[in-house]
Formats: C-alpha cells, structure tokens, sequence
C-alpha cells in the first residue's frame, strides 16, 4: 500500500471534530518534528471554546524562496470510529460515518510532497505549514492565525471537493443569522385570542422570505427551528429559527442580511410580538483573477503531472476566504475527495496520490 494511503487510514483513525483536535494535532506535531519542522502551536482553540491551537510548522530553506500550505485538521460531525474500506480505487468509510478526507486528504497530501522532496536531496525554499482548527465551525482558526510569522507571498490551501485539477480560485462569504419572536402566552383552550402566537409569526415570516437559490449568486437556508412549547394548551410565547446565506458579491450579501431584518420586522407588526434578528459576518468573500502569478503556478505543476487544470469557484468556505480577506493571496485545491460532509463522502485513490506528488512540484517551483 502506498505511504499516503497508509498514513490516511492512520489520521482519519483519531477521534476529532471542531473544537476537539488535540489528539491530532499532537499526532502532527511529532511528525512534522520528525520531518526537521519547527512547529509551535498558537492560541486560536481559546477563541472559539476549543481545546486545540493552530500548529504552525516552519522548516528553513537550502536555497532561496518560501512557499506556504494550509489544511484543516478538524472535521464535520459523525467523524468518530472511522473505518475506511476501499472499492475499484475509491475509498469510502463503513457507511456510518463521514471518512474525513475533508480534509485529512489535505494534510496527508502536505506531508507526502514534502517528504518526497526531502527524499529527493534537492535544494528547497522555505517550506511553511498551517494546520489549523474550527474550520468547520465557522473558519476560526484561520480568522486567528497571525499571517505575519509566514514569509510566503501566497498559500496553497488543500481543502476543495473534486478531482485533482480542480482549483477553486474564488468562495463565498457566509452570513449567520438568529431569528427570536417573542409573542405573549395565553391558555390556548380558555382564551386563545388574549395570547400572541409567536410560532405563527415566525412561519409567516419565514414563508414570505426569499431563500433556497435566492439568484445567481445569491442562496439562503433556514433549516433549524425551535419553540419554547413543551405543550400544546399554551399559545406560543417564544419561537425562533437559525439560517444561513451565502454569496460571492459582498454588496448582495450584505443587503440580503438587512433585508431579512427589515422584512421580520415588517410582518411582525401591527402583531403585538418582539422580533429580533442577529446577523454576523462568519467570513467574506473572495475571487482570484485567472492571470494572479498563484493560479499560473499551479497550472505549471498540473500540466507536469499531464492534467489539464479546472478553474472554479466554489459554494462552500475555507481557510482562503479569511487569508484572502486579510491580503493573503490563497488559491483553494482539489484532492479527489466528494460528497465531503456526508455518509456517501468518498476520496479517489488515484487523485490523491498524485496530490502529494503536485505539493512536490509545488515546492519544487517556489
């Protein structure tokens, strides 16, 4: 079996999810020392209510030139007791879980090019490494890593869906919301009509409001939620629903997310009930041009492996979006894994292997 196939099924083995990477992250930490790494780890857990930090690997260069790489080492939920079985040269997990390669696929990748590098005796730049944590739930390691302690002018960031080619050169921002209706309590059998139904308000709220694909560049979700009813004798008093929107135009993000606001307002009146409406900014969007230095370089390394590389942007966020955000140029890069976050996620053998053999050629340019 191939190292980076072996080392994958070893990573995915240890029990993590956001906020929970310590296990890992000390599992890393060895390996990166044993590569020649100086690896320290930064405050970000603490940010965010997690027991684990961004390591920070650095290894000094042998001739001139720097290059930077990121993964994240936490994963979605459902991502305990991973069991990874292999058909026709895909792997999948026991079908009970999800199998990690979002984004343990990232990371092994990282190590298999640098340790094919180092094999190799050639000369190398500086090679720089952020492992970083709570990607997942909301980008936060990546908001706190200090970028400044990198002296590379760009990052490859190994976290995308698809088949090696695919680079995710733009992603959306990503707006969190939380609706709360606060109605007036009334027994529903005795006198319905001295109460304020705030579950009916919200419904009628969330009925009137433009979500799913909203337009081109605009989707909006609002899929979770809640009462404060334990029974069905009392007219609701408390009522609330969580969503999400996402969109690479920054200017429509931030209108829809005031428009939601004014628009649970709006049918809140004349009610009698309190509506409130928090919204918060998890991370912006971001788009590279096809002629940025970071997209031809790529290129480069793809057609040396004789594949043709696949522009895109994504739907989803990572680390890039907050990198870009902070003048880091990021480029997000596909390692053969999909339908990430799922019990049906699955990862291409063939793609991945030749992954560790792009972050070689990578090196190799910078």
């Amino acid at each position: 079996m191939k190292p980076i196939l072996e080392e994958f099924r070893e990573l995915v083995g240890i029990d993590c999810a956001s906020g929970k990477e310590r296990m890992l992250a000390d599992v890393l930490k060895r390996k990166l020392e044993a590569l020649g790494f100086t690896v320290r780890e930064d405050e970000a857990g603490r940010t965010f209510g997690g027991d684990t930090g961004n390591l920070i690997a650095i290894l000094p260069g042998t001739r001139k030139g720097s290059v930077l790489f990121c993964s994240h080492m936490d994963r979605v939920k459902n991502g305990h007791g991973i069991k990874v079985r292999e058909k026709d040269g895909v792997l999948y997990s026991g079908g009970d879980t999800i199998l990690a390669a979002d984004d343990v696929s990232g990371i092994c990748a990282i190590l298999d090019g640098v340790r094919r590098t180092l094999s190799s005796g050639n000369p190398h730049p500086r090679i720089e490494i952020a492992f970083t944590v709570g990607e997942e739930a909301g980008l936060f390691g990546g908001k706190a890593l200090d970028l400044s302690v990198f002296q590379s002018s760009c990052c490859f960031v190994l976290d995308s869906p698809g088949l090696l080619g695919r680079l995710v050169n733009g992603a959306p921002g990503h707006v969190r919301f939380a609706i709360h209706v606060k109605g007036k309590p009334a027994h529903a059998g005795n006198e319905p009509e001295n109460g304020i139904n705030a579950a009916h308000i919200l419904c009628h709220i969330l009925d009137t409001l433009p979500d799913g694909r909203v337009n081109e560049e605009l989707v909006a979700n609002f899929p979770i939620l809640g009462t404060g009813n334990e029974s069905t004798n009392v007219v609701c008093a408390d009522a609330w629903a969580k969503g999400e929107a996402r969109s690479r135009n920054l200017e429509e993000l931030s209108r829809y997310a005031e428009f939601v606001k004014t628009h649970a307002e709006d049918c809140a009146k004349k009610t009698g009930a309190l509506v409130s409406v928090e919204k918060e900014l998890l991370y912006e969007p971001f788009l590279i041009e096809e002629t940025a230095p970071i997209l031809q370089k790529a290129k480069k390394a793809l057609r040396r492996l004789g594949l043709t590389a696949r522009v895109e942007a994504g739907g989803g966020g990572m680390d890039a979006n907050t990198f870009n955000a902070k003048g880091l140029t990021s480029l997000g890069i596909a390692t053969g894994y999909s339908k990430n976050h799922t019990l049906e996620e699955n990862l291409d053998e063939l793609s991945f292997i030749k992954s560790g053999r792009l972050v070689e050629l990578l090196i190799e340019d910078s």
